[in-house]
């Protein structure tokens, strides 16, 4: 009993404080719950446990003695979770935390006699009162509560054992007079031959589009955009663990699907799906581009193969760089996929995918969008997404320069605070100069690639470290980046290489966004939601959480309307007029869309009074940001989430938004042409419309797929709308003048309220020159002011002072005004 009863020791915020408990398995820990209740773990993650805080009989050292603490690393079962509750019921007031030991080093553990104590049955007692050395009682039990025996604060979580030695009372849990109370030793014994269910084993199928596209250069370094996939690819393959239930699979489709491999075991499925180091063969290795795009025969046969998963979770990774052009389409397949996750990757700018349609299938799907605009970016989303469905996320993930000449970067450094496992991903964009990562622990020790062996590829490699590593765990890990040496006796001159670096980790909370499922439009708030909580459902209670935004500062209405519509690309991988204008653009301007991004950060709030959740802290957050959506296009968003205090760390999480144009009826032009008598009492027009968001910028031309018309009470509309192809939209109809004086029509899009559009009359004088039109004179005021009519989309009056000086129109030096000139004040 002796030897396997221990004191554990924490900090507890501003102060060191100690319980007692046993061992009772190889490397397990039974003390009480209240001893550690921080939700945060923080106080579990300092504790560290000593067996041999003991004198001999007579109160001397022992010959030879030497202290030698374990560091506690997890917890394995409990009665409660740590909420922050200080004293749990006695029931359940129990936890057994597992040390990080070599085999041998700890004490012959104690077992638990299935059967309660019996009255009159001898029993003992073995703790640390008040933190002080080893202290022993014996007794007899009475049944009922425990009296007799002599207890401190520190005695907390000690045992009660029979006289063979077996635990007969679970930890001490709490006292009143001479009476104590013991959690039950049958619950500690149930919970741990009842542990909870290991985690639910994932089949993740890689979708990859092969269209025409791919075969275009992706910038900046000139590669394919094809040959680019595949490196990315080959890292999320190879980043899957081996022996953990996780199986893989890959379809390839352009105008239809042209390979399928169903999902098998993760070792077997590297070699079939990219083969032997750097894992460029492989039916990856072996995809050509060509052919249409039909993103719902890929996803659909995704599920085909994914209907075998029995009770595995099921997931999706869509690579797409293009338009889907072909049938079926994504949404003919959306209504199959379930409970499947999805995540979507897209290659390109907003000139070349649907950002709307995948912002929205990822979004519902419980995945996230996010877009890559070149490779070495495609890498780091591979990366995140195989973090998102494996593991529990990120920790950092920034982007850095190699000078040339420089042989080694400055130390890149995070943090640590309780995590199983680290991987280290580092991504460069040249393959001509591989790089090489030069990983140390907290104490500055190099982790050996003895040890630790890198998987490489043509341009990345990772590095999987379980923790603890070399008794190491928790702290500040630093790296170097470094070129490999190689290059013969004379070797080319450096270059600058652009890399990118991921830390991925597995244990702690995971940080996960939820963005908005239904649409966006511009001038629509958005709520920024993102909840931080570990496996169990606890969160950490001092995170912060703040989110990073970049969002574009122009809008593609007003890209497409000032260089003029084209006509649509015909052909295998066929393009609308709306992206065939955009492309042309970015054609023209090295390969990117001028589009500027504006940075924001904003702080995000679990407090209940910002639409969070729960009226209290419940680890989910959210800020509801307005005047956000000022333009139509693709907003990133990175939310970094920091937490714990003695020990602290961060995750990670990243997500898109593609931003529709909302049509404002107050913003958009609406005119009236071709008037002209109809049947009866009916006439006929024409009405155009020029249709703006609320911020005054236009849709563009060429977006005639983004809304539909219906007509207003006594209105009928003729035909389908037409795109003039400068912006405006012709809309026939037919009204009786006699129910209705201007006709105008319901526009709809999805997701969100109909507007009514209608022409507007003009600005009219009141009183005597009520017909006079003001638009002239106000353009007379503008120009007076040196301003020009061209650039001012609207003016609006905030403050009017107005003084009136009366005249005798009877005076014969006046006479009276006459209506529509001067004189009645209009000019």
């Amino acid at each position: 009993m002796a030897a396997a009863t221990g004191i554990i020791v924490e900090v507890d915020n501003d102060h060191v404080s100690s319980c007692s408990g046993t061992l009772i398995g190889a490397d397990l820990f039974l003390t009480a719950r209240h001893c550690l209740t921080d939700a945060n773990h923080a106080d579990l993650l300092s504790s560290s446990v000593t067996f041999d805080f003991a004198t001999a009989c007579d109160g001397t050292r022992p010959p030879g003695h030497v202290t030698r603490f374990f560091k506690v690393i997890e917890e394995v079962a409990f009665g409660v979770a740590a909420t922050g509750v200080l004293q749990p019921p006695s029931s359940v007031d129990w936890v057994v935390v597992r040390l990080d030991a070599p085999p041998g080093a700890l004490p012959a553990p104690l077992q638990i006699r299935p059967a309660a104590p019996m009255t009159g049955e001898t029993i003992f007692t073995m703790h640390h009162p008040n933190g002080a050395a080893k202290k022993t009682q014996a007794g007899t039990f009475g049944g009922g509560t425990i009296t007799g025996f002599d207890y401190a604060g520190g005695s907390s979580g000690s045992a009660l054992f029979d006289a063979n030695g077996m635990l007969v009372g679970g930890p001490l849990s709490s006292g009143a007079g001479c009476g104590v109370g013991y959690a039950p030793a049958s619950a500690v014994r149930a919970g741990l031959t009842s542990p909870p269910a290991p985690p639910q084993p994932i089949d993740a199928m890689v979708v990859f589009d092969r269209s025409g596209s791919m075969a275009a250069a992706a910038p900046p370094v000139g590669r394919s955009k094809l040959a680019e996939a595949q490196d990315a690819a080959a890292l999320f393959v190879q980043l899957v663990r081996e022996n953990q239930g996780d199986r893989i699979g890959l379809v390839t489709f352009s105008s239809q699907v042209d390979l399928v491999d169903p999902p098998q075991a993760a070792a077997a499925a590297k070699g079939v799906l990219v083969g032997p180091a750097p894992f460029t063969t492989g039916h990856v290795g072996a995809i050509t581009p060509g052919g249409a795009t039909s993103i719902g025969a890929g996803v659909g046969n995704a599920l085909l193969a994914l209907a075998q998963s029995g009770t595995h979770q099921r997931a999706i990774l869509l690579l797409t760089d293009g338009l889907q052009n072909t049938l079926p389409m994504l949404e003919d397949v959306e209504g199959s996929l379930g409970n499947t996750i999805v995540n979507v990757i897209g290659l390109g700018s907003d000139a070349d995918l649907n950002g709307p349609l995948l912002t929205r299938v990822a979004h519902a799907h419980g995945g996230h969008f996010t877009r890559a605009t070149d490779g070495l970016a495609l890498r780091k989303f591979f990366g995140l997404s195989f973090g998102n469905i494996f593991e529990s996320g990120a920790l950092v993930d920034p982007e850095a320069v190699l000078k040339a000449g420089q042989q080694s970067s400055d130390p890149h450094g995070f943090d640590v605070c309780g995590e199983e496992r680290i991987t280290l991903v580092l991504t460069w964009d040249s393959e001509e100069t591989p790089l090489l990562a030069r990983l140390s622990t907290p104490s500055g020790k190099v982790v050996s690639e003895r040890r630790i062996r890198p998987v490489r590829g043509r341009n990345w490699a990772f590095w999987r470290v379980p923790l603890p590593h070399a008794g190491e765990r928790d702290g500040h890990w630093q790296f170097t980046v470094e070129r490999l040496g190689g290059g013969g006796e004379f070797p080319p001159p450096s270059t600058d290489v652009r890399y990118q670096y991921l830390v991925i980790c597995a244990g702690g909370p995971k940080l996960v966004a939820q963005p908005p499922a239904r649409r966006l439009y511009t001038g629509d708030p958005v709520d920024l939601r993102a909840g931080l909580h570990y496996a169990d459902g606890t969160f950490p209670s001092d995170a912060t959480v703040t989110v990073h935004i970049a969002r574009p500062e122009l809008a593609l209405g007003q890209l497409t309307a000032e260089a003029g519509l084209r006509p649509p690309q015909p052909g295998a991988d066929s393009l609308d007029a709306f992206h065939s204008t955009l492309q042309a653009i970015a054609s023209g301007s090295g390969g990117h869309l001028p589009v500027g991004n504006t940075t924001t950060q904003v702080y995000l709030f679990d407090d209940g009074l910002h639409d969070d959740g729960a009226m209290e802290p419940d680890g989910n957050y959210n800020h509801r940001v307005t005047d956000l959506t000022r333009v139509e296009g693709t907003y990133q968003f990175r939310a970094i989430a920091t937490y714990g205090t003695q020990c602290s760390a961060t995750r990670e999480a990243h997500w898109s938004v593609h931003v529709e144009p909302g049509i404002d009826p107050g913003r958009s032009e609406v005119t009236l042409v071709d008037v002209a008598p109809g049947a009866g009492t009916l006439s006929t027009g024409v009405l155009v419309i020029v249709p703006r968001d609320v911020y005054g910028n236009p849709v563009g031309p060429g977006r005639g797929d983004l809304f539909t018309v219906s007509p207003m009470p006594a209105v009928h509309v003729v035909g389908p709308v037409r795109d003039r192809g400068d912006g405006g939209y012709e809309v026939s109809v037919e009204w009786d003048p006699n129910l209705v004086a201007d006709p105008g029509v319901l526009v709809h899009q999805p997701d969100r309220d109909a507007v009514v559009v209608s022409p507007q009359p003009a600005p009219r004088c009141r009183h005597r020159c009520h017909r006079t039109d003001c638009r002239r004179p106000a353009g007379d005021l503008l120009r007076c002011l040196g301003m020009d009519e061209a650039d001012i989309s609207a003016v609006h009056i905030t403050s009017v002072n107005l003084r009136v000086d009366l005249e005798d129109s009877h005076h014969p030096a006046h006479p009276t005004g006459k209506s529509g000139t001067p004189g009645c004040g209009c000019s």
